[in-house]
């Protein structure tokens, strides 16, 4: 009852906050703005906090004056090189950028969970810390405020992500592997150009980069395990300038998604074998260039029973439930996951199961409701972390 009261008290700024956020959305390290407006409801509150970290981001504080063990909550506060749909209730005013995948619920509902804490700080035993993170999306920002030590002394993690595909009013949570390791890779075919009537004095590239597509989705069907999951998907394929000219290359790019550390090195190795390989076989050269990005999002077992009671005390039992598959897509608080023990949870944000709202969709939306949800989802966490054994 204490914890809706306090809401209540919040909600309205709260949202205001996140509707602001999204009408100034900012990209990967250039969260300037939305740096400050954390920085100016973290002061309203009396909470201390550096900023600066990994150039935007921004850690608060909360300490009892009991002793006790230290919980990180943690939120993404960047938004996508994208334009919204002008139709959607609250719109970005900023061209070519989007809070298209909830960050701005995020960094709200993280603010809201400070909020909450800080109001009930007497009844904790130890310290909170706020990490408001830059750079998600792509670049990843979690791995460099870790590196300026953001960890020190952290005994457990939790965060939290709204969720397209799940209803509102539910939250969902998973055992070990939850998120992919998002890798990207560059293919390079250099071959011999050439007049396309001359094709014999020539070495194409694009039928040696064409036959290298194909032989690579050998991979996951015939080297992972059948009762693994893993992706390889080639993305763009770029060659050539004219209709009867023979390129000197061709360029392909493409993502690697795997959920075990053994099968991200496997299918790395096997794609640059079978390019490299395959080219040869047509008398042309493969560069292959395999870019790891972050690593395999892997859940405590012990924070996700703390997050799963957590969750069920603000939804109900009920509306708290294990998601039965992973997810392919890739999250850089897996940086966090891997250094201390840590549980992730979707925040369902759909109005109907059987109409999804999609990611990175320029008409990406859903109701401010959902950041009570996860703040209070977050603020939950923590108590339950600090209070008990």
């Amino acid at each position: 009852m204490k914890l809706n009261e306090l809401v209540s008290k919040y909600e309205s700024e709260i949202i205001q906050i996140r509707h602001h956020i999204h009408q100034h959305p900012e990209i990967g390290f250039e969260e300037i703005q939305t740096s400050q407006t954390v920085m100016d409801f973290l002061d309203k509150l009396g909470i201390p906090y550096v900023q600066g970290i990994a150039k935007t981001g921004v850690l608060a504080t909360i300490t009892s004056d009991k002793p006790g063990r230290t919980v990180l909550l943690r939120a993404d506060m960047d938004a996508l090189a994208m334009d919204e749909d002008p139709g959607n209730p609250v719109v970005s005013k900023i061209a070519g950028r989007m809070h298209a995948c909830g960050h701005d619920g995020h960094t709200s509902g993280l603010l809201l969970a400070g909020a909450l804490l800080n109001e009930m700080k007497a009844e904790l035993c130890g310290t909170v810390k706020l990490m408001f993170q830059p750079a998600e999306e792509t670049l990843g920002g979690a791995l460099p405020m870790i590196e300026e030590g953001i960890l020190e002394g952290v005994d457990m993690a939790f965060g939290c992500h709204l969720w397209g595909s799940a209803l509102e009013g539910t939250a969902g949570y998973k055992y070990g592997a939850m998120m992919a390791a998002p890798d990207e890779f560059k293919i390079t075919v250099i071959g011999k150009g050439g007049h396309g009537a001359y094709p014999h004095s020539a070495i194409d590239p694009i039928v040696a980069g064409a036959q290298i597509v194909t032989a690579i989705q050998s991979i996951v069907s015939r080297n992972v395990n059948p009762l693994d999951s893993a992706v390889v998907t080639i993305a763009t394929f770029h060659s050539g300038s004219a209709f009867n000219i023979i390129s000197n290359e061709a360029v392909m790019t493409g993502t690697i998604r795997t959920l075990s550390e053994e099968n991200r090195k496997m299918v790395a190795c096997r794609l640059t074998e079978i390019a490299k390989s395959v080219a040869s076989a047509y008398g042309a050269e493969a560069v292959v260039e395999v870019i790891r990005k972050y690593p395999v999002l892997v859940n405590s077992d012990k924070a996700v029973d703390i997050a799963k009671v957590a969750f069920v005390k603000v939804l109900g039992e009920e509306n708290v439930s294990e998601i039965a598959a992973p997810s392919m897509g890739g999250e850089d608080f897996a940086y966090i996951a891997q250094r201390v023990p840590s549980a992730f949870v979707y925040v369902g944000i759909a109005k109907n199961i059987n109409e999804p709202i999609s990611h990175h969709h320029p008409k990406f939306q859903w109701d401010d409701k959902n950041i009570a949800v996860l703040g209070k989802g977050l603020t939950q966490c923590a108590m339950d972390f600090l209070n008990n054994d």
